[in-house]
């Protein structure tokens, strides 16, 4: 009780949502989205079909041979907020839309258990304390470059940047789904107007 099913669950269908039948068709997925098998894809998936990734540098690099912006995802397997808004927010035919052709989406879990190999293990700068798993990763990533330890918490960056700032201010838990729709929006036209993004049109 308490929590939600994920919307890749079998109990958790679009189609038996109230209204969802008159939903306007999502576009196709390019072929490209899916050309690189996503790292830790064996166990861990993005919801409502969505393709995309869970490791930050992978995420990057399809960015940039796609030339899209980055949507990350800080979440965990136990934050209900990320299930509500995977639910009701992303899940908006405006969102989704958004979701799967302007950006590429990489979700990272703050809370996964699953150890990583010896030569991914780092000794953070921020506590001194070397970080093995993949959840202690992220963790360390979002509060050392955002500072932020809360989730869910969104993030839209230009790929072709070292260390970039934000496209736009990040958002937490947004529940409108039509602010979110412009938050992203307004990340694609932020990204669009770098001169990197202009001179590959």
């Amino acid at each position: 009780a308490g929590y939600l099913p994920p919307p890749t669950s079998r109990d958790f269908t679009l189609a038996a949502a109230p209204g969802a039948a008159a939903a306007a068709p999502l576009p196709v997925v390019a072929a490209s989205q899916a050309s690189e098998k996503p790292r830790f894809g064996d166990f861990l998936e993005l919801p409502l079909g969505l393709p995309g990734y869970f490791d930050l540098a992978q995420a990057r690099r399809v960015a940039r041979q796609q030339h899209k912006p980055l949507f990350i995802d800080f979440t965990g397997h136990g934050c209900v907020n990320c299930r509500k808004m995977e639910a009701s927010v992303w899940s908006d035919p405006a969102v989704l839309a958004r979701l799967r052709r302007d950006y590429v989406v990489v979700a990272l879990y703050v809370d996964d258990k699953t150890e990583l190999p010896a030569a991914d293990w780092y000794t953070s700068p921020r506590d001194q304390k070397v970080k093995k798993s993949l959840g202690q990763q992220n963790a360390d990533l979002q509060l050392t470059r955002y500072g932020v330890n809360a989730q869910p918490y969104y993030v839209l960056l230009d790929p072709d940047q070292d260390n970039p700032a934000p496209l736009v201010p990040p958002v937490a838990y947004e529940p409108g789904p039509a602010r979110f729709a412009q938050f992203l929006a307004a990340g694609t036209q932020r990204y669009h107007n770098t001169p990197r993004a202009l001179a590959v049109r």
